[in-house]
């Protein structure tokens, strides 16, 4: 698969870069405690211009790395000019990176790196162990979800209330999830803020003329109520599209929205028993979202087991719930 890629039409000096770097590299490896070393950043993904820096990570033993981190680096950490050339050099400690667990963010960088350095293959290990954590398009899930309370709950509440430019603000938070969900959707790792939008672009999938719906999606328009309005909608459109996909490939036969996903398999897996044990919903989810809607209405926590009272469940009304949670009891009860 074609993951997503530098397209630019500005002149690219990968290869002046990647010279400078070749020359000056021996300097590095050389210094005490390196294990490893790797291109990362724009270079890493294949282009550079005048403006770019070089990227590098510097992985060293727990020794070096206390030492460099107290003061005691033998060379410039962050942004610094070396050899008239602009690098921004970032030291990790081999063993603590190994127990780590990285977000998205990180996951998606060191998928484009390219490893200048490693004479053991401990880097290599690294990496591949790092990746092997999958991304899957129902994780959008929370995206989803955050895109929708943005653009439906808060847009909602400022157009209602007429302040425009709270408003344009929620709707920016909501395009920002809209993406990050996108990047999932496609078993992507979210890129950084620097690239997502570029990056978007080349995506295996996305929203029919994506390009032009996203400028109109990221638009203030004349910054009328009629602009805010004309937003949001077209921000819920790309929304549904977004949510379909999804559900079309990996949720086929689920007629909610993905974001109501994990709420509905809890419900289900409570409403399908008379009880179940505190250890088995602990494998699910936390003993605090029992506190909460849809949940708190016909449940009850004794000893080690949790109680569902099937009457109480359907004997609830539309006007009991908030709609959302509402629209999830409704689909789980009618299966039952």
């Amino acid at each position: 698969m074609i993951r997503p890629y530098v397209n630019l039409k500005s002149e690219n000096k990968i290869n002046d870069f990647m010279l400078v770097l070749q020359n000056n590299i021996k300097k590095f490896e050389s210094l005490e405690g390196v294990i490893g070393i790797t291109l990362n950043g724009g270079m890493s993904r294949g282009y550079a211009d005048y403006l770019s820096e070089i990227d590098i990570v510097i992985y060293l033993d727990k020794r070096n790395y206390e030492l460099w981190n107290n003061g005691k680096s033998p060379i410039p950490i962050g942004i610094t000019m070396f050899k008239k050339c602009l690098y921004d050099i970032k030291i990790l400690n081999l063993e603590e990176e190994k127990q780590k667990s990285w977000d998205s963010v990180a996951l998606w960088d060191l998928s484009y790196a390219k490893v200048l350095y490693d004479p053991n293959g401990e880097i290599k290990k690294l990496i591949s162990d790092k990746l092997m954590i999958k991304t899957e398009p129902l994780q959008a899930e929370g995206l989803l979800f955050g895109c929708w309370w943005y653009f439906r709950l808060a847009g909602d509440i400022w157009i209602h209330r007429g302040d425009i430019i709270q408003g344009h603000y929620m709707l920016n938070s909501a395009v920002t999830k809209l993406i990050e969900a996108l990047f999932i959707a496609n078993g992507e790792y979210i890129p950084h803020e620097k690239w997502i939008i570029h990056f978007s672009r080349t995506l295996p999938w996305t929203p029919i003329q994506w390009n032009k719906r996203l400028l109109e999606a990221m638009s203030t328009g004349d910054l009328s109520l009629e602009s805010l309005i004309k937003r949001q909608s077209i921000i819920e459109k790309l929304w549904e599209e977004v949510d379909l996909y999804i559900a079309k490939n990996e949720c086929p036969k689920f007629n909610l929205r993905v974001m109501q996903k994990t709420f509905y398999d809890l419900l289900k897996l409570l409403l399908q028993n008379d009880f179940i044990t505190v250890e088995e919903w602990n494998r699910k989810a936390s003993l605090s979202l029992l506190s909460e809607e849809p949940f708190f209405s016909f449940v009850t926590v004794i000893n080690e087991k949790i109680v569902i009272d099937k009457e109480k469940a359907f004997s609830i009304k539309p006007e009991d719930l908030y709609y959302w949670h509402y629209e999830i009891l409704e689909k789980v009860l009618s299966e039952i």
